[in-house]
């Protein structure tokens, strides 16, 4: 399916730069220069994309062929976006998506096991999975770590993924998929009570648990690396240390205790593989980002600008020549999800005309899209977005 004519159309206007392919945009943009339009990011990552229900909407709405749909984040059940959806919008970015070591295994109580043995079940609604067991809630030392196992990389992780990124050569790939690994994992692992005690009072459990998957996400991305390296454009990576309101912990504690991880991880894959790192983490994190600028965030998502201290005119003017923005088009928790499609529109102007300043943005919503968010809302943010992509 070609482009949809009104973004050609608006792609071509008297003034603008030529016309950029996808990959020469978004490596404009990453640099900090000024691209011939802001980029757009639908689904590159597990959370710029939609629910299942939502893009099947989307595609009913518009008359979209319906290729099917995939699924690799199970726990959401987001989907990678379906060719129809990429090929009307215009989308620039594509997601190469790892799989876990093996599909999740059906235990037969109403809950399933993930590779890293959280257990799962499906909430009542049927919209997402909840994590109901965790294999390693009952550790009390170092010691107790020996006996859990992590799936080693294998073939099955990358399956299908090199024809993936041979078709979208002209696109920026995005390495997904390596979930959360330093703050994210060990709570899901430890149970989150246990993770933020141990962060005070058991450092030895805490670090014992760092560096074993330290050890294993290098190993991860050598392996996807070696295999491929050569045409993936950016890492992304996940640890979400905010609240609505607040750092999920102090600052100091970051510091001390999470920070010296990341560092590692990070420096890692940008001095191994020359590779940029876009980290996506929710919630107010303003205090941190000068330090996630440090140990060498290129990009940050969501951007969720409905949090405290999260106004996007301060953030571009505090960390815009360091650090693109990857997200923060319009406020997902109200505006796109119980505003009026005039509302929608008038957000992400607002927004937009903040964050496009000199460059280094990527256009996308704050999160992934629920389902119960009106379509109309969700083709009007796209509209908006049109209206206003242009520098």
């Amino acid at each position: 399916m070609p482009e949809n004519p009104l973004y050609q159309h608006m792609s071509r206007k008297a003034g603008e730069k030529q016309r950029m392919n996808s990959k020469e945009r978004m490596t404009a943009v990453m640099n900090h220069q000024i691209p011939d339009r802001v980029p757009l990011d639908i689904g590159g990552i597990n959370n710029t994309g939609m629910h299942q229900l939502v893009e099947q909407e989307v595609k009913r709405y518009l008359n979209l062929k319906d290729n099917g749909y995939e699924i690799k984040a199970l726990s959401q059940l987001v989907v990678i976006p379906d060719q129809s959806v990429v090929d009307y919008f215009g989308v620039d970015t594509c997601s190469i998506y790892i799989n876990e070591a093996r599909p999740w295994i059906d235990n037969g109580d109403g809950t399933f096991k993930d590779m890293w043995g959280v257990d799962y079940r499906l909430n009542p609604d049927g919209y997402y999975f909840n994590m109901v067991r965790h294999p390693l809630e009952a550790a009390e030392e170092p010691a107790d770590l020996d006996t859990y196992s992590i799936p080693e990389p294998n073939d099955y992780m990358i399956a299908g993924l090199s024809e993936r990124l041979d078709a979208n050569s002209d696109k920026y790939c995005i390495l997904e998929g390596l979930r959360e690994p330093m703050f994210g994992l060990p709570s899901w692992l430890r149970r989150n009570d246990n993770f933020y005690v141990d962060l005070l009072i058991n450092k030895p459990l805490s670090d014992a648990l760092h560096e074993k998957l330290l050890e294993y996400y290098k190993k991860l991305i050598d392996f996807v690396m070696q295999h491929l390296g050569d045409r993936i454009d950016i890492v992304k990576l996940a640890d979400d240390m905010g609240a609505q309101n607040a750092l999920l912990l102090s600052p100091e504690t970051y510091r001390a205790r999470i920070k010296p991880y990341q560092k590692a991880l990070y420096g890692y894959i940008k001095d191994k593989y020359n590779k940029k790192i876009l980290l996506h983490s929710c919630g107010s994190i303003q205090p941190i980002i000068g330090d996630l600028i440090e140990i060498g965030v290129d990009a940050l998502n969501p951007v969720q600008i409905s949090a405290d201290n999260m106004d996007p005119v301060d953030l571009k003017n505090e960390f815009g020549k360091d650090l693109v923005f990857w997200g923060g088009g319009i406020d997902t928790q109200h505006i796109l999800s119980t505003g009026t499609p005039a509302e929608v529109k008038a957000d992400v102007k607002k927004n937009m005309s903040v964050f496009k300043q000199g460059g280094g943005y990527v256009f996308a919503q704050v999160h992934n899209i629920q389902p119960g968010v009106p379509v109309e809302n969700v083709i009007a943010m796209y509209d908006a977005y049109n209206e206003n992509r242009s520098y």
